[in-house]
C-alpha cells in the first residue's frame, strides 16, 4: 500500500481571509496536533478560525 500523506489542518485568518497551513504542535500515536500560526503572514491578523468553522463566523 502507498504512503498517504498527512494533509495539515488549515486555519482561516479573520482579518483577511488568507488560508495558513497550521503549526505541529504535538505528535502522537495516531497523527499530529495543529495549532493556527502566531500572526498572519498578510496583515499580521492574530485571530484565526478553523477552516472548517469558517462559514459559520460572523464578521
Amino acid at each position: 500500500m502507498a504512503h498517504s500523506p498527512e494533509l495539515p489542518k488549515r486555519y482561516v485568518c479573520v482579518d483577511c481571509q488568507t488560508i495558513h497551513a497550521g503549526t505541529v504542535a504535538e505528535r502522537t500515536d495516531t497523527g499530529h496536533r495543529y495549532e493556527p500560526p502566531g500572526a498572519c503572514g498578510c496583515c499580521d491578523g492574530t485571530e484565526f478560525v478553523s477552516e472548517a468553522d469558517w462559514p459559520h463566523v460572523d464578521r
